[in-house]
């Protein structure tokens, strides 16, 4: 636990951006209360007070901030843990987007009577349900965008235990387990991460596409960019994947569009990290030394080139296996592989 706690900096994002809405009543849709259910079986819900775009650049700027974060760290105590060697240029990163959402909250706030009359304006005959007007200052309190950087420890105690009592020593332990729990799931939470991103990439550039523009490459670079980041965390697991998927995508055409088995390749990989278990999967072959067909994935088949026509042994048989008695792999389908991963 010592090593990544020592490897990572810990930043937490605090933005705050005023919702624009304010609770529907009875008497803004002009109701007695006899007519309304109970609020158990429904709510009325909400109004919008001003032109949702008002506040879209805030939420931009949100946005781009935990992009930033999340591109070079992984969630990690209610923020992102950081590599050492990023914070710095992180850091930069979000300063700059503070000074824009400052901009941004501040022309927001100048406008703000305006945006609320045109808004009214906007939507005739509705005007009574738009009179409540929240108070300048109480909109300013509720936008706002601060952040913290701070590194973390084990938990240190004194040794003193003469006068520890029961309930002390539970929350020193409970303290010590929950910091503990929360690195050792590190791992599990960026391959987690990962799997979500390549879901996304998969279903917006590559399902069902014959061709693709080298375009599609980028988010799939940031991905292998991520996982080189955070290879601190199991190296065993990480910097196996990562070669093999720079190794493929380096032995694609330089220029031109994907098609082909190019594009066979690079969907394979893209399909192989789209799924937790599957991610898994593929990292538990490349741990092992064992040959793969990256597009075989796709069709859910076998993932050994055929041209590997002996036993794979069961997964046991390849952990306690002498060096100078390798196992040769054959043709084995995904199914089989599970339960060789390890951190």
């Amino acid at each position: 636990m010592s090593v990544v706690l020592r490897s990572v900096v810990c930043v937490c994002l605090d933005i705050r951006i005023w919702s624009g809405k304010k609770k529907l009543t009875p008497s803004d849709l002009q109701l007695s209360e006899s007519k309304l259910p109970p609020q158990e079986i429904a709510t009325l819900g909400s109004k919008n007070l001003c032109d949702p775009s008002a506040l879209q650049p805030l939420n931009r700027i949100e946005s781009q901030a935990r992009d930033c974060c999340a591109k070079v760290g992984v969630r990690f105590l209610n923020g992102f843990g950081v590599p050492k060697a990023k914070a710095p240029e992180l850091l930069s990163q979000l300063a700059a987007l503070q000074r824009e959402f400052q901009q941004g909250k501040d022309l927001f706030l100048n406008l703000y009577e305006d945006t609320i009359r045109d808004w009214a304006a906007a939507h005739p005959g509705w005007e009574y349900i738009l009179r409540t007007v929240v108070p300048k200052t109480v909109v300013e309190s509720k936008i706002g965008f601060d952040f913290q950087a701070f590194t973390v420890s084990e938990p240190i105690f004194k040794e003193d235990e003469s006068e520890e009592t029961c309930d002390s020593q539970g929350a020193r332990s409970s303290a010590a387990n929950g910091l503990l729990k929360a690195t050792h799931e590190l791992p599990e939470t960026l391959f987690a991460e990962i799997a979500q991103n390549a879901k996304d990439t998969w279903r917006r550039s590559f399902e069902g596409k014959s061709v693709v523009t080298r375009k599609a490459l980028r988010p799939v670079k940031t991905l292998v960019t991520k996982l080189e980041l955070m290879k601190f965390l199991s190296p065993q697991a990480i910097e196996p994947l990562t070669q093999r998927i720079q190794q493929r995508l380096s032995s694609l055409a330089k220029n031109g569009p994907i098609a082909g088995n190019d594009l066979a390749i690079v969907s394979g990989i893209v399909y192989a990290l789209s799924d937790l278990e599957r991610l898994k999967t593929y990292t538990s072959l490349l741990q092992n030394g064992l040959p793969l067909d990256e597009a075989a994935f796709l069709k859910g088949q076998n993932v050994f080139p055929a041209k590997d026509t002996s036993t794979v042994p069961e997964p046991h048989e390849l952990i306690v296996t002498e060096p100078e008695e390798e196992a040769e792999p054959a043709p084995t389908t995904i199914a089989q592989t599970t339960g060789w991963f390890s951190w």
